[in-house]
Order: C-alpha cells, then structure tokens, then sequence
C-alpha cells in the first residue's frame, strides 16, 4: 500500500522565516498534500514525518545526564537537562538527534521523548537495545549521570499540542519500542486536558520486553476513568488473564470492536507506532471502517541510509537557489550536499541527517546526485528529481532548489 509524506507545515513556514530574514518571498504555487505518515530511522542489527526543525536544530545543544531509569533488560530511559537550567521545549510525540563519537567514529540516532512535554525541566528519551546496534548498545552500557550528550532537535510533527478545554478520544496502538512517542502523548494529554480520554493497546512478546509496564500501570490508577490500556503478549507468564497473540489484523479487529462499542469512529484520533505489519494492519481496519485519513497519524521508524563510499565522490560544483537567490560553492569529496550548501551560507533546512525524515528535500534541476538505501523518500519524489541534501553526494556539477513554503 502506498504511504503518502510531503514536508510538513512547519518545515515550510521555518523555511519561509529564513527566506524572509534574506529579503526573499516565496513563490505562489500549488500547496502539498498532507500526510499522516511520518518516517524516522533507528539503529538495526546492521547498522535509526515528516521533521519538523526546531529553532535550536542547526547547532547542537549539549545536554546533561540527571538519570538513568532501567525500563527493561534491553531499555533505558535517559533523563537529560539543560546545564544553564532552561527548559526543553518539544510536542509531545516529536524526537531528538543524538550525537555520539565511539572508539573514534561519529555516530547520528534519532530516539523519541517519552516524557510530558509540559514538564519540560528535563526531556526523557528512552533508547531500547537492537542486536549489533552500535549506538543503542552503547548508551545502554556505557552512558553514567553526569555525562553530556550533543542533540538536535526536536524534530518530528507526529504530535498531539493540549488544548485544556478539549475533549476527544485517542486510541494509541504500539508495538516494541514504538511505545515511546505514544507515552509521551499519553502522559501530556492525560496531564493537561481532564476531558479527554486515551485506549492503548500494546503488543509485545513477553512481560518482561513490555517497556513502561509499571509507568502504565501507575498512570492507570493516577487516570482509572481515562485510561485504558490493553497489553498483548505472545508469551505470557502462566495465570496471565490478558490478551494472548500478536497485534494481527484480527486481534486488532476484535479489539478495535470493543472501543467503538463506548464511541462513534469519528470521535477517534488514531496514532499508531511501532513494526510494519503492526502499523500496516492499523491503516488496513481504519480504512476499512472507513476512518477520516485525517485521523489517522503514523510515525514509521525506517532502517538509517547505509554508508557510502566517499572514495568514489569528486569535488564537484554546486549552484543552490532559493527563490531567486542563489550560492555557489563547491562539494567535496566526503561531504554532502546539505554540508556545502551550509558551508556557502544557502539557507539549508535539515533534521535528523540519516536519510530518515525528509526536512532536507531539494530538487535537483541539473545533474545527477547519488543517495544511500533505504532512505525516506518515495518512488515518486525520486522520479521528479527530489534528494535529501543529509545524504546526496553529486556524481556531476549540480543546480539545486530549496523546498520553498506557498506564500499565505
């Protein structure tokens, strides 16, 4: 089934504040499509939507370790804060960039908060361990209090803002670690908006790889008349009285069942996240029942663009532009497009650098560019000439164009 991303709205009116702090306006022309499904890479055995740039996201902030919770054996919730004290702004749902050097090598990894956003003191993301994941392993075993952490971000529109006079239904479906966006829009909306309600339903292999089971739990009995939450194991201990399987179409089908028979299908909000065939069975009942799509969000962890060999790169020309203006510099053998469009002071737009959110789209009007696989964009962004400037390298002189913003 087709997955449908443009660049968000943020994105564009970032884009267009910096277009306009250069004395440009953009360009009338044919607003994007919106787009429920958002992409973001994790660290998979082998090797971490659209993002939504905030304000402190060219420069990395250094951010320090308060705590350190042991969610699981294979989970770690981290804990960080400001040295000046100032507080974290993010919307609950969005994601931060860590930066980390190990044994030499300079890693990227996108994890999501997985705290409140209103308690924005300190931003918790929680990390689970992949098998031969470089930087999941490492932040699991090696990371103390007191250690710092370069980070961009926050990044990402799969996100709920409060309104304390609102009062909608959610149902979050999860799976694994995709449980974290989802408790942080649990625990904002349950804080801040005491007419609203939240069912969620998360799958997991065993008890003990079901992260946040006692944080649920506690939240339960905190929220009893607003939160529901359904656990569903594949191996369950022996006298477990819960939901027994996978979260397959027909698990989902029965259990999506019992939460329409309290509410109307378009009194839902849907957010889901977690593996494919979990999120993949979500849209298939939703459409099905006939949801609005506008109420249907995703936030779908896509494997990190692999690396590429910049021994085969040659410095090569480069022309960007941007509604009218451009800057001319010169890419070098190991650096990206979006490094040389930084380096000639074009006003580039990026997010997570892996290839994973889409906040750095350009298009090229001339030349060729290569990119690594998988990455985020679609077939048919490919077929029109779109690159992401975080992994292109040219393979020949190139043009560019800015993702420019419709003018309002």
């Amino acid at each position: 089934m087709a997955l449908f991303r443009t660049l968000n709205t943020l994105r564009r009116e970032t884009l267009g504040l910096a277009l306009h702090a250069l004395g440009l306006h953009p360009r009338k022309g044919p607003a994007h499509k919106s787009a429920s499904t958002l992409y973001r890479t994790f660290d998979p055995a082998t090797l971490r939507t659209v993002a939504a740039p905030a304000p402190q996201l060219v420069t990395p902030t250094v951010l320090q370790v308060r705590a350190l919770v042991r969610e699981t054996a294979d989970a770690i919730s981290i804990v960080l804060a400001r040295a000046d004290g100032q507080a974290i702004a993010f919307k609950a749902g969005m994601f931060f960039t860590v930066m980390v050097d190990i044994d030499g090598q300079a890693y990227r990894r996108a994890y999501s908060a997985s705290s409140a956003a209103h308690e924005n003191s300190t931003v918790t993301i929680t990390v689970k361990r992949v098998a031969n994941g470089r930087v999941s392993n490492w932040l699991n075993d090696h990371l103390t209090v007191g250690s710092t952490l370069r980070v961009l971000g926050p990044s990402g529109n799969f996100v709920v803002v409060p309104q304390p006079t609102q009062q909608r239904t959610l149902l979050l479906v999860g799976g694994g670690s995709g449980i974290t966006p989802l408790m942080a829009i649990a625990r904002t909306v349950l804080a801040q908006e005491s007419g609203s309600r939240i069912h969620l339903l998360y799958g997991n292999r065993s008890k003990k790889d079901a992260i946040f089971y006692a944080a649920l739990a506690a939240l339960q009995k905190q929220y009893p008349t607003r939160l529901g939450v359904t656990h569903v194991l594949e191996v369950p201990p022996k006298a477990w009285k819960g939901e027994t399987g996978r979260l397959d179409r027909t698990m989902l089908a029965r259990l999506f069942d019992a939460v329409l028979a309290a509410q109307p299908l378009d009194a839902l909000e849907v957010y889901t996240c977690g593996p494919e065939p979990v999120m993949a069975a979500v849209v298939a009942d939703m459409q099905a029942r006939g949801l609005d799509p506008a109420r249907l969000h995703q936030e779908q962890f896509t494997p990190a663009a692999g690396a590429a060999d910049v021994s085969r790169f040659a410095a090569q020309p480069v022309v960007i532009e941007a509604q009218g203006q451009s800057w001319s510099g010169t890419v070098q053998p190991g650096q990206t497009l979006l490094d040389a469009g930084l380096a000639s002071g074009a006003p580039m737009l990026y997010s997570c650098t892996l290839g994973g959110c889409g906040s750095c789209r350009v298009k090229v009007l001339e030349g060729a560019v290569d990119m690594p696989e998988p990455n985020c964009l679609l077939p048919g962004e490919k077929a029109q000439g779109y690159a992401l400037s975080c992994i292109a390298r040219p393979c020949s002189p190139v043009r560019l164009e800015i993702d420019a913003p419709p003018s309002h």
